[in-house]
């Protein structure tokens, strides 16, 4: 009997811990990761613009970017830069995209790039991962990265 009584108590004690288990937030109870996983580049370069963008996800929500721009074709258009964000709606249950605004370089051709340092991104829904696209104002001469997936 004395057995049987143990046994029960061992019983409930493992499932009240998994039910605590299932209290915390899963963030913490995921593993932690590097830093370099959580810091990615992209970088986009054709004739007209020379760009880069560099994402540090912060967590499933939030990141920093910081971007810069080039105007490496003298050919009266300026150079541009955004970023574009891929999120998870769970209120609707869909992926939508997310485009930011456009920074250009006004300074002109072979002048340097023109960088846009540690901008936050909060977007309010889950935060999947972000490209980059660069374009010459004015023109459809676009080029977008590759994906940079949020780790968390």
């Amino acid at each position: 009997m004395q057995v049987h009584k143990r046994l029960a108590l061992v019983t409930a004690a493992v499932a009240l811990g998994a039910g605590l288990a299932g209290t915390v937030p899963a963030q913490a109870a995921q593993p932690s990761l590097s830093t370099q996983a959580a810091t990615q580049r992209r970088d986009i370069c054709f004739s007209g613009a020379c760009g880069s963008a560099t994402v540090h996800f912060q967590d499933r929500w939030r990141a920093s970017v910081s971007m810069s721009v080039a105007d490496n074709r003298c050919d009266k258009h300026a150079a541009e830069i955004r970023i574009i964000a891929h999120q998870w709606s769970y209120a609707n249950q869909v992926g939508y995209t997310w485009k930011g605004p456009w920074r250009v370089n006004k300074l002109g051709c072979n002048k340097g790039p023109v960088p846009w340092n540690n901008k936050p991104f909060a977007g309010g829904d889950v935060l999947m991962g972000f490209k980059v696209e660069a374009c010459v104002k004015g023109t459809s001469k676009c080029k977008t990265s590759s994906e940079m997936s949020n780790p968390y």
